[in-house]
């Protein structure tokens, strides 16, 4: 009788765990559906240390280098070896070599007659025997060049103080006609700059100055095709080599007759700054 008595309570006590194991699982289920809503519902709110600032971001794009000179000044810097070939501006710049010469004075009165001012790149074993056309040259309101003492073309094979020795005895020499005039600018014989012959004219405080026009009238007899390369070849900011001096430079003189004109109707003519 005992026996039959436990047996039904045994089994109401199972029946009631078990509905109470239930009714909990059910809470549990109920609570962790609603905090899955709350969390789904919530607005979202970015992680701060996820999302940089306006100022991180600003700081985060890469910058372009900072530029020690004007932009205008830095596109000039586009020759070889660090050389300026350009003007760097809208206007052009004529640039004669090898002089002066015989043929200075000549060049001086087609540039006075247009008002056009010209860079005149200077040797300097020359300089003492035509000091008149030295001190032309700055009273007109012109440019010197540093063209080293001989034309030397070998100039960028020699050391550094070779070099430094030879452009600063032109330097001399300049200064010894024209003591008050700058000499701003340098250009190596034949073109040939590299890494040192540009260093020290920078060091000397110079600007190693190339070209971007090459009339060829160191090679060429004929006038008509001196003007033809120049006037095909004319473009805003170029810097065209000439030559008054090292030879015969009639073909030059009358190249100067129609090209001047013809560049002055259509740009700007201004000496290297």
């Amino acid at each position: 009788m005992t026996r039959w008595i436990t047996e039904p309570r045994r089994i109401a006590l199972l029946a009631t765990i078990l509905v109470v194991a239930v009714i909990a699982g059910l809470l549990v289920t109920a609570r962790l559906s609603s905090s899955s809503y709350a969390a789904s519902a919530a607005p979202y709110r970015p992680n701060p240390r996820a999302v940089a600032t306006p100022e991180q971001a600003r700081e985060s794009v890469p910058r372009p280098p900072m530029r020690a000179e004007p932009p205008s000044r830095q596109r000039a810097w586009n020759g070889p070896d660090g050389t300026q070939r350009t003007t760097g501006t809208p206007s052009m710049s004529l640039t004669f070599d090898d002089g002066p010469s015989q043929f200075t004075d000549e060049v001086l009165d087609m540039l006075d007659k247009h008002d056009i001012k010209a860079t005149f790149c200077v040797i300097g074993s020359q300089v003492r025997s035509h000091a008149a056309q030295m001190r032309r040259i700055v009273a007109d309101g012109h440019t010197l060049c540093n063209h080293t003492w001989s034309h030397d073309l070998r100039l960028a094979d020699r050391t550094p103080d070779q070099i430094v020795k030879d452009l600063v005895r032109t330097n001399d020499a300049i200064h010894t006609v024209v003591p008050q005039a700058k000499v701003r600018y340098f250009r190596n014989p034949g073109g040939n700059f590299n890494h040192r012959t540009v260093s020290v004219a920078q060091n000397l405080g110079m600007v190693p100055l190339h070209w971007s026009i090459d009339s060829r009238d160191w090679e060429s007899r004929d006038s008509k095709k001196i003007c033809d390369l120049v006037e095909g070849n004319a473009h805003p900011g170029a810097v065209v080599l000439l030559h008054d001096g090292g030879g015969d430079r009639r073909e030059t003189m009358k190249a100067l007759k129609k090209l001047l004109p013809f560049l002055k109707e259509r740009y700007e003519l201004i000496a290297m700054p």
